[in-house]
């Protein structure tokens, strides 16, 4: 008797060249060994999770896969991996839905779909609010940006680049700890 393997994609995404995706790919591949899955594909992105749904390659090649009934599961780490935008989020899960293909996201261990196909209405009302989470983490980033450019202008640092240079400025602050809040 043959044993039905489960095929899934892995999706890693980081934002920026500097980062990697190796712990990402490295956990995923752990779950999906420990669970017997067939790792199909690992889709990589470099790409702000900001992006639109036209930028996202690895969204769209996992997409293709689920189209062509490659795969069952797409596996991702947490849902800000997918998207910072709900609209994105949300477009890439129904599309994955319309192929009977489940989103499963490791840092909650949750998962779209049911094993008996239908929709999880756990995992829908998580991803809204995991979206939103993401959306929300994004905003207050881009507000700590503008507020520390803004404090290092107030105190006369040159926040450009010299004439005819590639060099990128790089300014540290202090760091925060949460352990002395």
């Amino acid at each position: 008797m043959n044993k039905h393997n489960t095929r899934v994609a892995v999706l890693v995404r980081v934002s920026t060249a500097k980062q990697e995706t190796a712990r990402q790919i490295s956990e995923l591949k752990q779950y999906a060994d420990a669970k017997g899955y067939e790792v199909v594909e690992i889709c990589q992105e470099t790409i702000s999770g900001s992006a639109e749904n036209g930028e996202r390659h690895g969204l769209a090649r996992v997409e293709q896969l689920a189209r062509d009934g490659r795969i069952e599961k797409v596996l991702v780490h947490e849902i800000s991996r997918i998207a910072r935008k709900n609209s994105v989020a949300h477009q890439f899960v129904e599309a994955l839905e319309d192929c009977n293909v489940s989103l499963y996201w490791h840092a909650q261990s949750i998962e779209t779909l049911l094993p008996n196909g239908k929709r999880n209405p756990a995992a829908g009302i998580m991803l809204a609010l995991l979206a939103e989470m993401a959306r929300n983490e994004s905003e207050t980033l881009r507000e700590r940006i503008k507020s520390g450019l803004a404090l290092a202008r107030s105190r006369g640092v040159i926040l450009r680049r010299p004439k005819d240079t590639n060099i990128v400025v790089t300014i540290s602050f202090p760091c925060h700890s949460p352990s002395r809040e």
